[in-house]
């Protein structure tokens, strides 16, 4: 009787040891459901959908934000820019074009006008109001081929002409210069480079007029 006290004690001991072991309690391994799964595929899809979208969004707003550029200059101020640096009055004008256009992706107004028998071409920038390029064009009528022989400026006037309109300038920024004849008119082209502008012009050889000036920020 002793001897079988003894066994059950034993058994009873090692069956709490074993249960210690384990945490006290059995370890059940429980697959998901069907359902489950379907649930847990649907909701990791949906969550890589959703910022691929939202991406998308944000990419089409940036590039309907960058084609619409706000400036500064309205055409009138453009107008009023160019209109003073020629030195013209409004009043003496005649704007045949003044429209809104492109330079690279740089919004800019080009503007033409004709006052004083001349042809003027300005370029204004929207969002500074600097005038990125100007030119006019003075053309005489009547000029004979009998005029021609009549050179009475020298090439050494005619470069100080130019170099007078662009203050600072000097004879090393000379980069282009020759003699012409334009329908039988005498005449110098030149270009002068000089901070920053390129300055293109034609000075009439007989009288000393410029006829043409151009000039066009190379920065």
């Amino acid at each position: 009787m002793m001897k079988r006290k003894l066994i059950l004690t034993g058994a009873a001991l090692s069956l709490a040891v074993a249960m210690t072991g384990c945490g006290g309690k059995p370890v059940i391994n429980q697959q998901p459901s069907s359902q489950e799964k379907n649930e847990v595929d649907t909701q990791a899809q949906t969550e890589a959908t959703v910022p691929a979208a939202d991406s998308a969004t944000t990419q089409s707003s940036a590039a309907a934000t960058a084609q619409t550029v706000t400036g500064t200059v309205d055409e009138e101020m453009a107008q009023k820019i160019a209109l003073e640096h020629a030195g013209v009055k409004a009043t003496d004008a005649t704007i045949t074009k003044s429209k809104l256009d492109y330079e690279g992706r740089r919004q800019v107004y080009e503007i033409e006008w004709y006052a004083g028998g001349k042809k003027y071409d300005y370029e204004i920038a929207v969002d500074t109001g600097e005038i990125l390029s100007s030119a006019y064009d003075e053309k005489t009528s009547g000029w004979s081929v009998s005029n021609s022989s009549n050179v009475t400026v020298s090439e050494a006037d005619a470069k100080q002409t130019a170099l007078g309109r662009v203050s600072g300038a000097t004879q090393k920024d000379i980069y282009e210069w020759k003699f012409d004849y334009d329908d039988g008119r005498p005449e110098y082209e030149g270009k002068i480079i000089y901070g920053g502008t390129e300055y293109d012009f034609t000075i009439d050889a007989s009288s000393g007029a410029v006829i043409e000036w151009e000039a066009e920020s190379v920065r």
